[in-house]
């Protein structure tokens, strides 16, 4: 059980960036891959805040929500507006290029040199349903199913939700009715770097503040993306739960070198037999 623990915790921190690429996606549109990035620098702020200034976890949380927000405003505005009208890959070049600047923005920054945070709701492992489990990884699922459920519900039940969803499917007829698209992609974009900014305090007791790990984030979140399904909340919860299982039995099992083969053929599979994922929705755009 302690496997599955440990699988159902990084999986979780896997659903959490998939849900950040669903959130510009289902609520703007638009596919940001250098979401990763924004998560690895809510990482490396919260290390500043909580280590090098003293200050508590919930002020690295709240002002790590409103640095996120602007960074992935200043992304839209300068690497998604001005090329918004062009093709999809278009897109994903901006979007990489960001995430190149970002990473080379905390390089020059904080060096390559890994940081850790201390979790302020405890380090002490205890015993559950027969498995250890550490306080962070219960935070990190309960916090996972949480944001996924919400997020579900927002989009189905707020008149926000439903107007991008709208703008999502079909921006031309959304303009005409007089829904600002614009603006609702801009809203998205800050609404996904809030909550990687806000979720800080969380993520980096378990992954640590390094410049290294963000491909990694942002590739194994992109395959709990897809495995779940494009523009499925719910879907990032299980993809990102799949993927963490995967790579802990794999880990176990096998050895570290074949996890990454493993969920690299998964993928493969999923996009070969149901491309939108296992929950996804065929009306949204992706990249």
């Amino acid at each position: 059980m302690t496997v599955v623990w440990a699988g159902l915790s990084v999986g979780a921190v896997y659903a959490l960036i998939a849900i950040g690429y669903n959130i510009t996606m289902t609520f703007g549109g638009t596919f940001n891959f250098a979401h990763g990035a924004l998560v690895v620098l809510a990482g490396f702020f919260t290390w500043f805040v909580v280590v090098e200034q003293g200050m508590p976890w919930w002020a690295a949380a709240l002002s790590g929500a409103v640095l996120g927000a602007l960074v992935a405003v200043v992304e839209e505005l300068v690497a998604i507006r001005p090329v918004i009208n062009k093709d999809s890959h278009a897109l994903l070049v901006t979007t990489v290029g960001a995430l190149v600047v970002i990473e080379g923005v905390l390089m020059a920054t904080w060096g390559d040199e890994p940081r850790s945070v201390p979790f302020f709701g405890g380090q002490e492992s205890f015993t559950l349903l027969g498995g250890r489990i550490s306080p962070v990884d219960v935070w990190l699922i309960v916090i996972a199913v949480g944001v996924g459920v919400g997020f579900h519900l927002f989009a189905r039940r707020s008149l926000w939700g439903l107007a991008a969803r709208g703008a999502t499917s079909d921006p031309d007829a959304a303009k005409v009715r007089g829904i600002n698209v614009a603006a609702l992609r801009t809203g998205s974009f800050a609404l996904a770097g809030a909550l990687a900014g806000l979720l800080g305090p969380v993520l980096v007791p378990k992954t640590g503040a390094s410049v290294g790990i963000t491909i990694t984030l942002t590739v194994f979140g992109f395959v709990a993306l897809a495995v779940g399904g494009f523009g499925s909340f719910l879907g990032s919860i299980v993809g990102g739960m799949v993927i963490g299982l995967v790579q802990a039995f794999g880990n176990r099992y096998l050895g570290v070198e074949y996890p990454p083969l493993l969920l690299f053929g998964l993928l493969l599979l999923i996009l070969l037999l149901k491309p939108s994922g296992l929950f996804g929705q065929r009306g949204v755009r992706t990249v």
